[in-house]
């Protein structure tokens, strides 16, 4: 027998169900997109580092090369770092700008700076060298690249 009353949902489990819908997509959602930016941030890392390695490397090479080398001169390209913007001797103590190796990177574009400090240390009292550079004392190169995200 029936009471009168049509058999369905009530407006509070109607409510209820849409809460709990909105709820579970928001969640869903929102793990998405979460994996999409740490994606992205882990390729703006991944191409830092090989930025970085690349970096050292090549200034590596620069060890052995000095102002007072005898292949070394004012004009000559040795001992300079073509993407060194300051055009100086690639050891030079202070602050060096190396932007220019993020043309091809993912970081192009994104307002990235990459720099690079040289500072001079004493080692014990080996080597030394003229002001500002002490082109025979031991060097500290530290990098440092800054970039959104």
């Amino acid at each position: 027998m029936l009471n009168g009353k049509r058999p369905g949902q009530t407006l509070i489990e109607v409510v209820m169900a849409t809460m709990i819908a909105a709820m579970t997509t928001t969640a869903v959602f929102s793990v998405i997109l979460s994996s999409f930016v740490s994606g992205a941030r882990a390729d703006k890392r991944d191409a830092a580092a090989m930025v970085l390695r690349r970096a050292q490397q090549t200034l590596g090479s620069y060890v052995t090369v000095a102002p007072t080398d005898p292949a070394y001169s004012a004009g000559s390209p040795v001992g300079r770092w073509q993407a060194d913007a300051s055009g100086q001797w690639a050891l030079r103590n202070g602050t060096h700008d190396i932007t220019s190796l993020l043309t091809n990177t993912q970081l192009a574009g994104t307002g990235a700076l990459f720099t690079y400090t040289v500072s001079s240390n004493d080692c014990l009292g080996v080597g030394g060298g003229s002001a500002p550079n002490y082109e025979r004392s031991c060097k500290t190169v530290v990098f440092n690249l800054t970039y959104p995200d």
